[in-house]
């Protein structure tokens, strides 16, 4: 005789989701009397199961031998495909529909077999059901009841149960009243949900900060979590609107996905605390790699690889999985260690971070000390209210210091377009140049303002004269500086170029700017005689070959610094080549520097020419070229 049952913990003969399932289970317990006499499970003491596959145990007579109780069936590796028989008797009396169905754990599938013959499959979310022929007198019918499983795999989350329970009761009761009642069972699920609806919004919003300031690497990790808690829990919302379940696929890459979430919790406490993330908790990232590739790949194995993966993955290793789990939730104490040296704000957000990451902890210990199944339900929804709070005041936070960040950038770009202007005023757009004298230039900035500047024009004693600078620094303290210092320029044109280094010298001194300028200054005369003092600069070239020049320290270093001037003289057709360390120190994308050799070989060519092999060579620093020719003499023509 089948006994009736009012409690129906495993109610899966509705729903093939084991998630549905579980919404069902509360449902019923609140209501247990509305389908005691309308629904109930035959007992596992009357059923007996085998490992293997043969039609031949569908029939009513079989040789008993190596049958064994199902109450002692425990789910392992070569369990892929068995056979359930069980031998009851049925009371239909008051049953106006009477039916036999099959409710499956998890993603199994079942065949039923009803006195040797094969069970039409219903309507019901593919559940197997027999219903029983019209009886003319209702009473009891004892039936011989078959049941072949396959099981490819465990499925992610899931404990390993029987995978079968048989069910008799009223089809047409039931299915009204579950219908009827769905609402009711949902409504306990509203607040655990909406939480994590309002956790995946923000986590959305977060991803799209992310793309908009890529700097915010904590709004990139928050994001990850907050998408990982939502995404797997509205997948099962749907199954409980919809009735149904999403494919073994599905299920098994959203699982996977949703446990980076122990990885992004620590990605997000070392963002906010601007700290790298130490080697150990690369544990934890290694932990998510093999529970995502254990989860999905036994979909695409066949079930003899499939079921002993899975059972190893969610299984064995289930404990020292969530052990490591738990151990991502010390990341806040970690990050923000010493907390006594925390101020302002960032003792809240430490805070933050170590009460979400001590919920966080306490799920994770209950994974492996309780029951998993009943224990996180019961936790379920203060635990969602509890972390969708804070990471609402982290997300907060986070727009926060992006506000921040976004008006000092908007500053910065106010202060570089000004530096620029200021640059601009400062190279010459026509040069003045003195006769016998061929001059060519090439001014390439970089991308963030620099400090290089130049002076190129003819004197009142008919020399050509240049000036090569190059301040410390960058933006408008180093363009203002290089004004400074060209404006000082201008009154020296009737000094030698060692006095007109001193004199930078002495004016850099004076303005109380920090910093040091590096500064070449060469006059050229008419009769082929170069003069030149260098400030720290990188000497000439003349004709492809480096002139060796004493070189003093930079303008602004020491005030009594002294320049050594050194006289050469040129000949007719000689080329003069002036470049600042923008050129040497360009840098490829392996980190290769340019070089003083490529520097030399190049340094025969024309200034333009040089500057557009820097900069295509990888351009690091503002670039400057000045060459000069010294015209050849009518009898050498």
């Amino acid at each position: 005789m089948i006994r009736s049952s009012p409690i129906l913990e495993d109610a899966s003969i509705l729903m093939q989701s084991h998630h549905v399932r579980s919404s069902l289970i509360a449902l019923f317990v609140a209501v247990p009397c509305a389908l005691s006499a309308q629904l109930t499970q035959v007992p596992d003491n009357q059923c007996v199961y085998r490992l293997g596959d043969n039609p031949a145990w569908a029939a009513v007579d079989i040789d008993p031998g190596g049958w064994k109780p199902y109450t002692d069936y425990r789910m392992t590796g070569d369990a892929w495909v068995l056979w359930v028989r069980c031998r009851a008797t049925f009371d239909t009396n008051g049953i106006q529909h009477p039916m036999l169905a099959v409710g499956r754990d998890g993603h199994s599938q079942a065949k039923l077999f009803v006195e040797g013959q094969p069970a039409s499959e219903s309507d019901w979310e593919g559940v197997p059901i027999w219903i029983y022929p019209t009886s003319p007198e209702p009473g009891h019918s004892t039936r011989t009841i078959a049941i072949r499983v396959f099981q490819k795999l465990l499925m992610p989350g899931d404990m390993p149960g029987r995978p079968v329970y048989l069910y008799f009761g009223d089809s047409e009761y039931t299915r009204n009243f579950i219908d009827a009642h769905r609402g009711e069972a949902l409504k306990g699920f509203i607040p655990a949900y909406s939480s994590y609806l309002v956790i995946g919004a923000a986590g959305l919003f977060l991803l799209g900060l992310f793309l908009f300031d890529r700097s915010q690497k904590a709004a990139f990790w928050l994001g990850i979590y907050c998408c990982c808690v939502c995404l797997p829990r509205s997948n099962v919302m749907l199954a409980y609107l919809s009735g149904g379940g999403s494919s073994i696929l599905v299920n098994s890459v959203l699982f996977g996905l949703s446990m980076i979430e122990s990885w992004a919790l620590v990605r997000v406490n070392f963002a906010l605390a601007e700290r790298r993330v130490p080697f150990i908790y690369w544990l934890v990232f290694a932990a998510w790699v093999f529970i995502f590739l254990g989860s999905v790949l036994p979909v695409f194995l066949p079930a003899p690889w499939a079921l002993p993966l899975s059972l190893f993955v969610q299984v064995t290793c289930f404990k020292p999985i969530w052990c490591i789990w738990g151990f991502a939730c010390t990341a806040p104490f970690v990050a923000f260690w010493p907390w006594n040296r925390l101020r302002g704000h960032m003792r809240i957000v430490a805070a933050l971070s170590a009460i979400w990451a001590v919920i966080e902890g306490w799920f994770q210990l209950q994974q492996v000390i309780f029951d998993r199944n009943t224990w996180s339900g019961a936790v379920q929804s203060w635990m969602s209210l509890a972390i969708a709070a804070l990471l609402i005041v982290l997300f907060g936070y986070i727009f926060h210091q992006q506000r921040i960040t976004a008006d000092e950038r908007a500053e910065m770009r106010g202060e570089l377009t000004a530096a620029r202007q200021v640059q601009h005023l400062l190279i010459p757009d026509k040069m003045l140049v003195a006769p016998g004298v061929t001059v060519s230039s090439a001014f390439l900035p970089a991308s963030e303002v620099g400090g290089d500047s130049y002076l190129c024009r003819a004197l009142a004693n008919g020399s050509q004269r240049v000036l090569l600078g190059d301040v410390s620094g960058k933006g408008v303290a180093a363009a203002l500086t290089s004004a400074l210092l060209l404006g000082a320029a201008d009154r020296c044109d009737d000094l030698r170029p060692a006095a007109v280094l001193h004199e930078l010298n002495a004016a850099l001194r004076n303005s109380g700017i920090e910093g040091f300028t590096t500064c070449l200054c060469a006059d050229l005369s008419a009769t082929g005689v170069l003069l030149i003092a260098n400030a720290g600069q990188l000497p000439p070239y003349r004709n492809g070959q480096e002139i060796e020049i004493p070189v003093g320290l930079p303008l602004g270093v020491d005030a009594a610094a002294e320049y050594t001037e050194l006289s050469l003289q040129l000949a007719p057709g000689d080329k003069l080549t002036f470049l600042s360390d923008g050129v040497v120190e360009a840098r490829n994308a392996l980190g290769e520097l340019f070089g003083f050799e490529r520097t030399r070989q190049l340094s025969s060519r024309a200034a333009q020419q040089i500057a557009d092999a820097a900069v295509q060579f990888g351009q690091q620093d503002d670039i400057t070229v000045l060459t000069l020719s010294l015209a050849p003499t009518p009898a050498a023509v």
